[in-house]
This record gives C-alpha cells, sequence and structure tokens, in this order.
C-alpha cells in the first residue's frame, strides 16, 4: 500500500507546437494597424513552372489580353505590369463571414518573378494584413485572378469595407482567367480547374498537396493549436497557385497569339475566341481547320462559317457549307438550307425537300413533335404544301 500523502502521478509536460518563422521563411510583420505574418519567394525570370517559362512574359502583346478576353477594355492590359492575386479563405461559400486569412500575390521585379504571402495568424490580424495588402496593391493598375471576379475580389471588398479600408482595386483592369480557360480548353479537358489546368496544360503534377476542401479546417486547427505543420502546406498550395495563375496567362496568350491549338476541338474554341474578338479572318481560317477531316466539331464549323458567308452576303457559299453540314446528317443545316431554297431560291420544291430531311433526322433524334424546331418545320412544310398545289398561271399547280 502507497505511503500516506505519497505525491501524484505528474501529468505528461505539454508538447512545444513549432512556431511558424521555424517552419517557413518568414517574418512578423507590424504596421499602424497591428501584425501578421508575411513569406516571400524570388523565382528567376527563367524558372519552368511545367512546360512554361516565366521567361515568356517578355514576348507577349499587350493587346493579345484584349483577344483572349473578348473585353475591348483590356486593349492595353499588360502582364508584365499586372500583379497576380489568389486567396485561402475560412470558408468555400463566401458571404460576410467568410475572411481571406491568406492572399498571395506575383509580379515581376527587376528580372524575377516574385511571390508575397500575406497570412493573418488569427482574427485580429485581419485589419494589419488588409492595411499591407492595400499599400501593396494601390502600386499595381493591372489584376490577374482565376475567378477571382465572382469569389476572390467581392470576398475582399467585403472584408476592407468591414474593417473600413479604402479598397484598392476600384480602379484597376482585371482579367479574370478562369472564363478565357473556359472558352480556350473546355471542349477537349474534363476541368477548368486551376489544379486540373496544371496537369493537363503545364505537365505539372503536385505531390502532397492539400485539397482546397481541406484548407479551412486547417486553418481553423491552427488557431486553436497553434501547431504550423498543416498550415506550411496551405501556404505551398497558395505559392503554387500564384505560379500557375502567371504561366496559364502567359500560355493562353501564346495560344491566341501563335494559334497554337491542334486538336479539333481546341481548334473550334480557338476559332470562337477570335470571332468574339471580331478577328474574323483568323476565326475563319481556324473554323475551316477544324472542318477538315472528321471530328466532333466539323458541323459545327461548317455551320459558322455559312454564318460568316451569309452575314457577308455570299449566300453561295453560305448554301455550299450547309449543303456540306446537312450532308452530315445536321436538322440544322438542312433547315438553313430549307429558308434559303424558299426565299433566296425561289424553288419550293427543294426547300421541301430539305425540311421533310430534317423532319426525319429530329424524329431520328428522338425531339418532341411540339419542341419548337419541330412546331418551326412542320409549319413550313404546310407553307410549302399549300403552296406546290396552289393553280399557277393556266390553271396548273406551282
Amino acid at each position: 500500500m502507497a505511503a500516506a500523502g505519497a505525491s501524484r502521478a505528474r501529468p505528461p509536460a505539454a508538447v512545444r507546437q513549432p512556431r511558424l518563422e521555424e517552419l517557413l521563411q518568414g517574418r512578423r510583420a507590424e504596421n499602424p494597424r497591428g501584425e501578421f505574418f508575411v513569406v516571400e519567394q524570388d523565382l528567376p525570370a527563367d524558372t519552368l513552372h511545367g512546360d512554361v517559362s516565366l521567361s515568356r512574359f517578355g514576348v507577349l502583346s499587350p493587346s493579345t489580353v484584349a483577344v483572349l478576353s473578348g473585353e475591348a477594355a483590356l486593349g492595353a492590359f499588360d502582364l508584365r505590369r499586372a500583379v497576380f492575386l489568389d486567396t485561402e479563405t475560412t470558408g468555400l461559400a463566401g458571404g460576410t463571414g467568410t475572411a481571406a486569412f491568406l492572399v498571395g500575390l506575383g509580379w515581376l521585379e527587376g528580372g524575377r518573378f516574385r511571390v508575397r504571402q500575406y497570412l493573418m495568424r488569427d482574427y485580429h490580424e485581419e485589419a494589419a494584413l488588409l492595411h499591407a495588402l492595400a499599400a501593396d496593391l494601390h502600386r499595381f493598375c493591372h489584376l490577374v485572378t482565376f475567378n477571382g471576379r465572382t469569389f476572390d475580389l467581392p470576398l475582399l471588398e467585403a472584408r476592407f469595407r468591414l474593417n473600413r479600408e479604402p479598397w484598392p482595386l476600384a480602379s484597376c483592369l482585371h482579367l479574370d482567367l478562369l472564363p478565357p480557360a473556359r472558352r480556350l480548353w473546355r471542349a477537349r479537358l474534363m476541368s477548368c480547374r486551376l489544379q486540373s489546368l496544371e496537369t493537363d496544360l503545364l505537365r505539372l503534377r503536385r505531390h502532397g498537396d492539400v485539397g482546397g476542401e481541406e484548407i479551412p479546417r486547417i486553418y481553423f486547427d491552427f488557431v486553436r493549436r497553434r501547431d504550423g505543420r498543416a498550415l506550411v502546406k496551405v501556404l505551398d498550395h497558395n505559392r503554387l497557385d500564384v505560379v500557375s495563375l502567371a504561366a496559364l496567362s502567359i500560355l493562353a496568350c501564346q495560344w491566341v497569339d501563335g494559334g497554337w491549338a491542334e486538336d479539333p476541338l481546341d481548334v473550334y474554341c480557338l476559332a470562337r475566341v477570335y470571332e468574339r474578338a471580331r478577328l474574323f479572318e483568323r476565326s475563319d481560317a481556324e473554323y475551316r481547320r477544324a472542318a477538315d477531316g472528321p471530328s466532333p466539331v466539323r458541323v459545327p464549323a461548317l455551320l459558322r462559317l455559312a454564318a460568316r458567308a451569309r452575314r457577308r452576303g455570299d449566300h453561295a457559299e453560305a448554301a455550299r457549307l450547309w449543303e456540306h453540314a446537312a450532308d452530315e446528317g445536321d436538322w440544322r443545316a438542312l433547315r438553313a438550307l430549307a429558308i434559303h431554297h424558299e426565299r433566296r431560291g425561289r424553288n419550293p420544291l427543294s426547300a421541301l425537300r430539305a425540311v421533310e430531311r430534317a423532319l426525319e433526322r429530329l424524329w431520328e433524334e428522338g425531339r418532341p413533335p411540339a419542341g419548337k424546331a419541330a412546331v418551326e418545320l412542320l409549319q413550313r412544310r404546310a407553307r410549302l404544301r399549300a403552296r406546290m398545289v396552289e393553280p399557277g398561271p393556266g390553271g396548273r399547280a406551282s
């Protein structure tokens, strides 16, 4: 039996958690609004990120961004003078309760690509983080994000407003790369998420990366336990996002500048980008490439070429292209031919034949008889049949 008054077993000593300064080459930063944490890394301008060299910034024409985006206002957008921005947040749904606990910026400076990450280690550091972020963002008039128009910027603007900080990006030209990326690559690629584009286009594979859905939980765990080991992976994830955003911007502009598309699906998408930018000669050339030979986009390319021919008044060329598309069994081309034969060719018999073929295709595709296209074709067929039996001059049917 233990002697009375014997000392009880001591609880195990608390395990010391490693500090961020021990895990990252970062530093604490202070300003009039308080303290936060900064991590910086410089990459040589000739760094290869996957298959893309960051040195390619120097050969891109500023006008390319306007073509890529289809926004004339970005005609003088220069990626060499832009800042690339990506956030990591406390939630993925947005809203006023969501904060950006980590903001990564990247830009060219002195022949190097600099990445600067602003981290709030707890909520009370948000005001200082935003104050410092505003000071850096004021230096730039061109901004690039990935889905920033619908997520990053509205979230940041709300946080600036809540912290009574002026919004520094009010007059900044903004390229959101996600819509152009979808226009260029979604026909061929399964996904246009940033990490998917990394894998498919940059040939870059991340190892040990943290999933985006895990990031809020990791941050909350860091705030509670102060163990920064998992948070290091979040900063690595964010840094790669910033550099990948820059590399994909280069690649997208190279596709537009040099007509890099080879797969027919990519060729067709590139043609649509040129057409959106009203570069009709270039778009027509790409549509002809897409229509040259069997492919899933042969018919759509023929239809786009026919529409362009009709707009410029070349109805004979439009009819020729519709015939090619009709040979592939496309009911839209047959409907266009019916309209052409009825209105331009004054040939109701050819128009009726085209209508009958179009209706057959619709039935084969399982379209409902009451569908808009079927109703329009049935009405046209009835009108053409009536014209065919109308008595013409001398009492004969026309």
